[in-house]
């Protein structure tokens, strides 16, 4: 089976390196924020137990295999996927020398039906040209009960503005890809108001074009691990992310690969 995201080149891995992990370092002009903000709402909703056996599915450069082996309460088994050769150059790279150890994976099929306790998917679906076969992948590689954390950006705008993105979905169309049988629901959150990344990365004039609260962010992000936007409890109509965590039916059992 072909593997379904869409920008397997990925032009930004050959642009700007392991962007992911200098996004959730100590840097304080290159931190962003929400990147280390998502990658800590994704490592809590895992819940990962001692031993439990996780996948990042499009996992890059590694960035957050790192972050959840970090935030695991004890020793728990990693494994990422990615169709990109660079990305996965990198994730080894990175994690190697950093003495963490994950088994990385170019193709989906390679992992063995049922055998993941745990998967991981974030901003990864609207690149997928095949959503619905994304998800039967996952469903595939889960044991029943299971356990899936998914992000994506919401919807905004009438087509994505960017380019590597196939679909983007409003709350209510991407809950829909979870009805039937597979997935049971525990939560779907949305997530960062949009006036946030506005304001985090605005340059006023007045202070030189110093991005002041971007800094002010980072700040609190690097040395007190939350997200000044969240924390404040900024309330919007419209969220940037959403968040849906479901569990894989203990009824439904997927041996074979998933086909479009």
């Amino acid at each position: 089976m072909r593997d379904v995201t869409s920008d397997e080149a990925f032009a930004k891995y050959a642009a700007r390196g392991a962007y992911h992990w200098r996004e959730i370092g100590s840097g304080l002009l290159t931190h962003n924020a929400f990147t280390a903000e998502r990658y800590r709402l994704v490592a809590g909703r895992a819940d990962l137990r001692d031993g439990a056996r996780v996948l990042d599915y499009g996992c890059g450069d590694g960035a957050l295999l790192s972050v959840l082996d970090r935030r695991a309460r004890r020793a728990v088994e990693l494994h990422g996927f990615d169709p990109n050769a660079l990305g996965l150059q990198y994730a080894r790279d990175a994690l190697r020398a950093r003495g963490i150890a994950a088994t990385l994976h170019d193709s989906c099929s390679t992992i063995a039906p049922e055998s993941m306790d745990c998967v991981v998917c974030t901003e990864v679906i609207e690149h997928a040209s095949a959503p619905a076969v994304l998800l039967g992948e996952i469903a595939r590689v889960l044991k029943p009960g299971g356990r899936l954390v998914i992000t994506t950006p919401i919807r905004l705008t009438e087509f994505p503005e960017d380019p590597n993105h196939v679909q983007e979905w409003f709350p209510t169309e991407f809950a829909r890809l979870f009805d039937g049988a597979v997935w049971h629901v525990r939560s779907h959150e949305e997530v960062v108001p949009c006036a946030a990344p506005e304001a985090y990365f605005w340059r006023p004039p007045v202070f030189a074009r110093v991005p002041v609260f971007r800094l002010l962010c980072n700040l609190l992000s690097i040395c007190a691990g939350v997200n000044a936007m969240s924390w404040l409890r900024m309330r919007s109509r419209l969220f940037m992310m959403q968040i849906v965590v479901a569990e894989k039916s203990s009824a439904v059992t997927m041996k074979g690969p998933a086909h479009s």
